[in-house]
């Protein structure tokens, strides 16, 4: 996948993240709250080119690579 596919894909499962949280309001928003940091973390170290390779396992398994 290229930076760029990367970057959006990432952005889309912040998204949809933050949507679960807004729908929720109980539960644990705090662990929500924190694979959101960790997805801004990685759109930030994807564009700047320092993360090359990346999982998320939440909500289903992928393994993304980049080939830019």
């Amino acid at each position: 996948m290229g930076r760029a596919s990367a970057v959006t894909y990432l952005l889309e499962q912040r998204r949809t993240w933050f949507t679960q949280i807004q729908a929720a309001a109980s539960g644990s928003v705090e662990t929500e709250l924190k694979e959101i940091e960790r997805i801004d973390r990685l759109v930030l170290d994807v564009r700047a080119g320092r993360v090359h390779s990346f999982e998320l396992t939440r909500p289903n398994p992928v393994q993304i690579f980049i080939t830019d």
